[in-house]
């Protein structure tokens, strides 16, 4: 027993600092790990860089599967020479077709303002009605639609007065057409509205 213990050595300190910077590197990793998932940006809505990658552009797990291109489709090369390609023409100067126009006036003016323009068209009587969400909330019914034909005689009876008076907002019941229609096509109803030979007065 005597000759055991006294062969006994201890833990030489060579060994000992081993086992500590083992176990310091140990601790630090487990630390970095921890630190590294709670890393937020400094901005309006904090975001974690590791648990919240479904975030990044690049990662796009939510989005279905991209469709096939056609088969005829071509790679895009470029625009085109810049001579051609900015030779826009002047939206005012395009040739007027009253058949083109009048089919522009039925499908977004004549539900409202009539076929030929007199404020008779199919919708007038719910608008002027006096259980419209309008007449409900403002106390009032809303005015009945305007005669065009009156209108360019006499109150908007110039061209550019009508297309703007079209194009932008009028109150919350005629649409901000500007927003809608094209400009030529905006263009095309305003001329078929002044038209006197096959527009509305004629």
């Amino acid at each position: 027993m005597n000759g055991s213990l006294a062969n006994f050595k201890p833990i030489t300190a060579p060994t000992s600092k081993r086992s500590f910077y083992v176990l310091l590197s140990i601790v630090l990793l487990a630390f970095i790990n921890t630190s590294a998932c709670a890393v937020q940006e400094s901005n309006t809505y904090p975001v974690e860089l590791f648990s919240e990658m479904h975030y990044s552009q690049a990662y796009k797990a939510q989005e279905p599967p991209r469709l096939a291109p056609l088969a005829d489709s071509v790679v895009f090369v470029s625009t085109g020479h810049p001579d051609s390609v900015l030779r826009v023409p002047d939206k005012r100067s395009r040739t007027y077709d009253p058949v083109i126009a009048g089919n522009l006036y039925q499908v977004n003016c004549s539900v409202c303002h009539g076929m030929t323009g007199l404020g008779d068209g199919k919708a007038t009587r719910h608008i002027t009605s006096s259980s419209s969400f309008y007449a409900t909330s403002e106390g009032e019914p809303y005015k009945s639609p305007p005669n065009l034909v009156e209108s360019a005689a006499n109150r908007l009876n110039e061209r550019e007065i009508m297309f703007r008076f079209v194009s932008g907002w009028n109150g919350p019941v005629m649409p901000e057409f500007g927003k809608i229609l094209a400009e030529e096509d905006i263009r095309d109803i305003v001329n078929y509205i002044f038209d006197d030979s096959t527009g509305l007065s004629k």
